[in-house]
């Protein structure tokens, strides 16, 4: 599977985003209280509105033509959420949390079945199972190991800049996953 580019990109541009970005929502609870002082309404609040971003990504994806190129549309989904999650390191406003917490649900969604509806429509046969599995493998352990890593810098440098590292790192990842998988002729449909 990884020998393909065309399936490669897909599963690096979601284990950038599951390694990268989903600590934003694993350590929402140590933002919202040690940055802004916030209760538990806050918190509430704020994982909520990742959750509704997300259900918006899937309703709006349901609007992309089947027929379409996913790949720019997982790319440029997961930079979106490597933007959400440096902007939430540095914003300085309770009131805006959630704000960015729908853009960060609907680019996470957009990112991530964009790339699975790619990677299932371009895998040989043979080896579709194995893609899947590897997308899975990419989205659950990135977010488990993103997790584990993103501790250690909250532990050592703080919540904020943390993430702010974390957001940094994602595009950074996500371009230069970019520049090549985007590069790749589109295949023609797997059989």
């Amino acid at each position: 599977v990884l020998a393909q580019p065309a399936l490669r990109g897909a599963v690096l541009t979601v284990l950038a985003g599951s390694l990268l970005c989903s600590p934003l929502l694993t350590f929402c609870p140590v933002l919202v209280k040690t940055v802004f002082q916030a209760d538990v309404a806050q918190f509430s609040l704020t994982v909520s509105a990742f959750g509704v971003g997300g259900l918006l990504g899937g309703l709006l994806l349901m609007a992309v033509d089947p027929a379409r190129d996913r790949r720019p549309l997982a790319s440029w989904a997961a930079s979106g959420f490597a933007m959400v999650v440096l902007l939430s390191a540095l914003n300085p406003w309770a009131w805006a949390l959630p704000l960015l917490f729908v853009a960060g649900g609907l680019a996470m969604t957009a990112a991530n079945a964009s790339a699975n509806a790619w990677l299932q429509s371009q895998a040989p046969a043979a080896i579709r199972g194995q893609t899947v599995s590897l997308f899975m493998l990419a989205m659950r352990g990135g977010t488990a190991l993103g997790g584990l890593l993103t501790g250690l810098t909250v532990s050592a440098w703080g919540v904020r800049e943390a993430l702010a590292l974390n957001g940094l790192l994602a595009l950074l990842a996500v371009a230069m996953v970019r520049r090549g998988w985007l590069a790749v002729p589109r295949p023609t449909l797997a059989g």
